[in-house]
């Protein structure tokens, strides 16, 4: 096994914002049946001219008006050599934000030869505002289903790129469904970014009691900027990205001292990220942001953490596999989401069955930041690129950079 320590990074030169690009799924033609058989549209990536995005679209069981899932395609002009599906973490989903590989790993990787699959999930067909007044269709949304969608979007890729190997990454709660898909399908390796699947110290959890909890209260959709509103968020990640010095309220001095301040104590000190020290930067951080999904299934909620907590959980299947996963493992561990998350993620893929796993460690970075530090080209984006070279047959190494 090997672990890297990496050291905080300094505030590389300001940038100007692309334009932010964000399809309106709602509005696009809708597939008939439950695989992924059209193309909705394709596209140049913009401000990258040699990147192309490919859409697909699948209604999937139980065929509700949200049931609605994307898989985006990026490919850049070389060769490929490898291909990685992409799933993203809690209230994200598969558009591209931000359109600066610096800061972005699926457009660093296209134009390196590796084709990116990116899905969205059931919550990016979900209206942001108004939210639908009843969420219950959501008590649906488990695990097992949104696994079940990624799996749709390996099928998609087997038959779309027969030749490649297939790499499958995730961040955060996409690393849960990473780990399951392990054993449903002939993946080349796991890279897992900032997330776990086991806890190095189990306890109990009643699962039963936390869905009797759940039902009682009703409440089956958890719904981003409840108390702020959604309008005042998106205004101010507007403003943050495309004018970070400009005025904000009350004791700050500007829009951009004002939300690095709010996401920096968001979840205790530089947890979910850390622009403060200036580890990221908070306009690149408000444009990942402003893509965001509004709601998530709460059931997820206790389910991973029924799965997280127990060895073996005997009320679900999804991680009777774990220990015995075969294929190789990458992780990055942020160490300002405190030692329990960051030894959950280590345990987790250094138990997971695999004989080679790499692990590193981005010292000073919240959650984030390894999708959007100052340095995640050099501490994540590369180390992810060598070491899926590394794993796949060598075709012509001038392509592997």
């Amino acid at each position: 096994m090997k672990i890297s320590l990496k050291s905080t990074v300094k505030i590389a030169a300001n940038g100007g914002l692309k334009t932010l690009f964000i399809l309106l799924i709602l509005i696009s033609p809708r597939v008939q049946g439950s695989a992924f058989d059209q193309q909705i549209e394709t596209r140049l990536v913009p401000a990258n001219p040699d990147l192309e995005e490919t859409v697909w679209q699948a209604e999937v069981a139980p065929n509700g008006p949200f049931d609605l899932i994307s898989v985006h395609r990026i490919r850049g002009s070389i060769q490929p050599r490898a291909a990685m599906l992409y799933l993203p973490g809690t209230n994200m989903n598969g558009e591209i934000n931000i359109h600066d590989e610096n800061y972005n790993l699926w457009l660093f990787l296209a134009r390196r030869g590796v084709v990116v699959y990116t899905l969205d999930y059931r919550t990016h067909a979900v209206p942001n505002d108004p939210v639908p007044t009843d969420l219950d269709f959501m008590r649906a949304w488990t695990v097992a289903r949104f696994v079940d969608d990624a799996e749709l979007a390996l099928e998609l890729i087997r038959r779309d790129a027969p030749d490649l190997p297939v790499f499958v990454g995730g961040f955060s709660r996409g690393v849960t469904y990473s780990y399951v898909l392990a054993r449903r399908d002939d993946v080349s390796g796991l890279i897992l970014l900032d997330g776990s699947f086991k806890r190095f110290l189990p306890t109990e959890f009643d699962r039963d009691k936390a869905l009797e909890r759940l039902d009682a209260g009703g409440s089956y959709g958890m719904v981003l900027s409840q108390s702020r509103g959604w309008d005042a968020r998106t205004q101010m990640m507007m403003q943050a990205a495309t004018n970070p010095q400009g005025p904000a309220t009350g004791k700050f001095d500007s829009i951009g001292e004002q939300l690095s301040s709010t996401l920096y104590n968001a979840w205790g000190e530089g947890r979910l990220a850390n622009p403060v020290d200036g580890v990221s930067r908070v306009d690149v951080l408000a444009r990942l942001m402003v893509g965001y999904d509004r709601t998530f299934p709460a059931i997820q909620y206790v389910e991973a953490e029924s799965i997280r907590a127990q060895s073996d959980d005997p009320d679900t299947s999804l991680d009777d596999h774990f220990g015995g996963i075969d294929v190789p493992v990458i992780y990055f561990g942020t160490a300002n989401m405190g030692a329990d998350s960051l030894m959950n993620g280590i345990f987790s893929a250094s138990r997971s069955g695999s004989d080679d796993v790499t692990i590193h460690v981005l010292e000073n970075h919240g959650h984030l930041d390894v999708l959007v530090g100052e340095g995640a080209r050099t501490d994540v984006f590369q180390p992810v690129l060598d070491w899926m070279m590394a794993r796949i047959p060598i075709r012509n190494p001038s392509q592997t950079r």
